[in-house]
């Protein structure tokens, strides 16, 4: 499979070196819309891709199988649209769109297409949070009462001294509900296997000057509501702060309580019972040729690229896979909390 990539930061730096390690994708080729050339690590390969500044250039000339669409958001929707219209499947980062109106038009364009569109919610397949959808699916703590994922990441010095570019952009959607929030969205509907019903949200920027910058995108947010089968939930994020306690996601249900903490540590309780760890181990082996980044986001991606092939090759869908309905009902949810 010709694997194409628009995008020269985490596409180049993350993605094509874990996507050359799955023995039938190939990246033949990269878009970078800023940078003149390839970055060392792929100039380095055995085969280095080719370089294009221009995406549609890239689309025109080579045959691709499949779009890594990496971009930053204002560009997701053109860019996806292009290569349905191509019929070359995609694989589209997040947040999918800006608004649902676009992704609702990529959704009735990709019906009538050839090509199939991925959202890239690898971290479903994170094996310990695969063990944690297992867990639920078997009945292991009931019926779902609420779901809470809170990150506590101190950013605070970072966002005073460091440039964050797009990141401090609004109207780019830059800011950590794009950036963090879309994925805990849909670990929510994911895990609770429903849709939101009601929907409150805050977004906040705490530090909105740092670097010689001003800034308006989020550095924090909080969001609570209920989801159709009354179950609620709680999501917040807060990074422009000193001291961090990492993520916490818990589950609550008639029977009992999951929590994972770090997504490395994960715990089960019973009625009237005390939390348990459940020891949780990764058992693959993460490529020793990868660069450090890469080899952080390997034990999810990987296993994404496994289940991407298979449907993309085999029309074999994974009931885990995110497919382009859920970047759409994601991006109505991210819509209620934007108020749009």
């Amino acid at each position: 499979m010709k694997v194409g990539i628009i995008g020269g930061g985490f596409g180049t730096s993350v993605q094509a070196p874990i996507i050359n390690t799955h023995p039938k994708m190939k990246v033949t080729a990269v878009s970078t819309m800023k940078r003149h050339r390839l970055p060392e690590e792929l100039l380095n390969w055995e085969n280095p891709p080719n370089h294009y500044k221009y995406w549609t250039e890239m689309l025109e000339t080579e045959e691709l199988d499949l779009l890594f669409v990496s971009s930053i958001p204002i560009y997701h929707f053109e860019m996806v649209k292009e290569a349905l219209m191509r019929g070359i499947n995609v694989v589209c980062e997040k947040p999918f769109t800006m608004n649902s109106s676009e992704s609702k038009e990529l959704l009735i364009l990709s019906k009538c297409s050839n090509a199939k569109v991925l959202i890239d919610f690898e971290w479903r397949y994170l094996p310990i949070r695969q063990k944690l959808k297992e867990l639920i699916v078997k009945d292991s703590i009931g019926k779902i009462i609420h779901f809470e994922y809170h990150i506590f990441s101190p950013q605070y010095q970072n966002l005073l001294t460091s440039k964050r570019g797009w990141m401090g952009d609004k109207q780019k959607f830059g800011g950590m509900l794009g950036a963090l929030g879309t994925h805990m969205i849909d670990c929510l509907r994911w895990l609770v296997r429903d849709e939101i019903n009601i929907i409150n949200g805050l977004l906040h920027t705490h530090v909105p000057e740092g670097a010689g910058e001003r800034r308006d995108a989020d550095d924090a947010f909080f969001i609570h509501g209920k989801m159709n089968n009354n179950a609620t939930f709680s999501i917040q994020l807060l990074s422009g702060i000193n001291h961090g306690f990492g993520s916490q996601l818990k589950v609550f249900g008639d029977k009992g309580t999951i929590t994972l903490k770090n997504d490395k540590e994960l715990f089960i309780g019973k009625i009237n019972g005390p939390l348990k760890e459940l020891k949780f181990q990764f058992k693959g082996e993460i490529p020793l040729q990868l660069p450090k980044k890469a080899r952080a986001y390997y034990p999810a991606f990987y296993p994404f690229l496994e289940k991407a092939y298979d449907y993309f090759v085999f029309d074999k869908r994974d009931e885990d896979l995110p497919v382009i309905e859920d970047g759409h009902q994601n991006q109505i949810v991210i819509d209620k909390i934007l108020d749009i």
